[in-house]
């Protein structure tokens, strides 16, 4: 006698179904973000007090009807605020400090910017589900490439120097005095920018196989006054020079994304100076799927397969994904013949961090 069906829960039925309604929501809600910060929208609010549409059209030199039902859009969300006396809307201290201030901590623009134009690659991962390879980081575009940029800027102003390079202890002092430093997938070079205007002894190089990339972080180190001691190299990270020895190499939030990740730890290994250090950075997430449930592992996991593995994959490489863990990054580091790795105790929501040595 066979067992009977069990019956369905519909109140589960119901909160499922209403999940996918909110990130449906969601999502139009980011791709209209990403309008107002690329237009300048929420930069137009903020500090400006309370507007109304006509207002706002009038500062912005946008299209009234649609800032009208883009500040619609934006209250229901919660970006912004809404006072229901005087029909105005308004971008408060703490939103722009997410959607308006590129400099803190909390900035989210440079991910508005990367989100929506890399779900437009949504066909070719498609073509990859089915057929295998990838999207070539390339084929994202110039959004993606800043997006990327605007988004880790503000953890490099905010926190690597004062307090991410002073977790390895003795490095700060060895920095003061001058030594030579290489960020390898360096991309715009905003790492290295804020680590030679802070240790001006030391000598920096950016190292990127991305054409595009090395020709903005050039121009980047131009801009801020530092190209005397910033070179940028195209380079792959696994053909690293050898005839160069580093005694500083930082990778943030890369390796993952690599076609060979394990040659680019053996070249690392290989580039780095007797003592030197090698820091590695990698999304803060769990070797575990299920300790990842949550907003943090969501965003992870779901960017891997539209980005950070399919870029890997375009050029027949190893596919990592973004979620590598604690315990890959050791096996990794093993392989390549480390004899030191040390999980340092930053505490930061998106990014853990190694310290390695020879």
């Amino acid at each position: 006698m066979s067992a009977s069906p069990k019956a369905i829960d519909q109140n589960k039925v119901g909160t499922i179904a209403f999940k996918l309604i909110g990130d449906m929501g969601g999502a139009f809600s980011i791709a209209l973000a990403h309008i107002g910060d690329r237009l300048g929208i929420f930069t137009a609010m903020h500090g400006a007090g309370q507007l109304t549409s006509q207002e706002l059209a009038d500062k912005t030199g946008l299209n009234e009807r649609y800032i009208r039902e883009w500040l619609n859009a934006m209250t229901t969300a919660e970006y912004i605020d809404y006072d229901t006396t005087t029909k105005k809307f308004s971008l408060s201290a703490e939103q722009g400090e997410v959607l308006a201030n590129e400099n803190s901590p909390f900035f989210v623009g440079g991910g508005l910017q990367m989100t929506a134009p890399t779900i437009y690659r949504t066909p070719d991962i498609m073509e990859a589900f089915k057929n295998g390879g990838g999207v070539a980081y390339s084929a994202f575009g110039a959004d993606v490439m800043t997006g990327i940029e605007r988004f880790f800027r503000p953890g490099y102003v905010n926190f690597l120097t004062n307090y991410w390079l002073p977790s390895v202890p003795g490095l700060l002092e060895r920095l003061n005095t001058g030594i030579n430093v290489a960020d390898v997938g360096c991309g715009a070079g905003q790492a290295l920018i804020q680590m030679a205007q802070a240790f001006p002894n030391s000598k920096f190089t950016g190292i990127d196989n991305d054409r595009a990339s090395i020709e903005h972080a050039t121009q980047n180190a131009e801009d801020a006054g530092i190209a005397d001691r910033v070179n940028f190299i195209r380079q792959s990270a696994d053909a690293l020079p050898a005839d160069t020895k580093y005694d500083l190499i930082c990778t943030f939030d890369c390796i993952h994304d690599m076609a060979n990740p394990r040659g680019a730890l053996s070249a690392i290994k290989n580039a780095l100076s007797d003592g030197g250090v090698y820091l590695w950075s990698e999304p803060n997430c769990s070797d575990k799927l299920e300790e990842n449930i949550g907003p943090v592992g969501r965003l992870f996991h779901n960017i891997s397969p539209l980005h950070c593995m399919t870029v890997s994959l375009a050029h027949g490489g190893e596919g990592l994904g973004t979620v590598m863990g604690e315990s890959k990054a050791r096996e990794l580091a093993t392989e390549a013949g480390f004899g030191e790795f040390t999980k340092l105790q930053i505490d930061n929501p998106f990014n853990q961090f190694f310290a390695l040595k020879q």
